[in-house]
């Protein structure tokens, strides 16, 4: 296997994070305000892009040091699979909100934390994490977070498959 085809999996799972992230921060700065859930679903993307820096520097130190750059692949596809388990984890917890299976945080539709004056205390609200602000076609926004991290994990767990069990 070269470098090449080896990073070609980690990319992928980077690019569908980076797609995930970067489609919720649109739907942000066009004017929809997140619930705590979806700002909560965001981490585990976040934290796998702490992983992408590392990713490119090992692709081209790995020539030189093949057993540390196996090793990264390993650490990578541990993190990738956990991260992308909890993102999975945190859209079915969120829809299962929307639904009215269980109950969300205290904080859904209660007040913005960080405040800047004391008037700004009740003017400020966020949404509430049981109705969903966007249902586009028939999907919530927590429905499409879990349709596009499935196969991510999918992703991730075939790389750790390939990478842990197979050698």
């Amino acid at each position: 296997m070269t470098r090449f085809s080896s990073l070609f999996l980690p990319g992928l799972i980077h690019l569908g994070s980076i797609a995930v992230v970067g489609s919720a921060w649109l739907y942000q700065f066009a004017g929809l305000l997140p619930c705590i859930l979806c700002l909560q679903q965001r981490v585990p993307h976040y934290v796998l892009l702490a992983f992408l820096i590392p990713t490119v520097v090992m692709f081209f130190v790995g020539g030189f040091l093949p057993s540390l750059y196996a090793l990264y692949r390993k650490v990578f596809y541990v993190v990738a699979t956990l991260t992308m388990g909890t993102a999975v984890f945190l859209a079915a917890k969120h829809i299962g909100v929307e639904y009215g299976w269980w109950q969300g945080p205290m904080a859904c539709g209660g007040l913005v934390e960080k405040m800047t004056s004391p008037d700004q205390l009740f003017a400020l609200e966020r949404p509430d994490c049981s109705k969903p602000t966007i249902i586009w076609p028939g999907l919530s926004m927590a429905t499409w977070h879990l349709l596009a991290v499935l196969p991510l994990l999918g992703l991730s767990l075939i790389g750790l498959w390939r990478n842990l069990l197979s050698r």
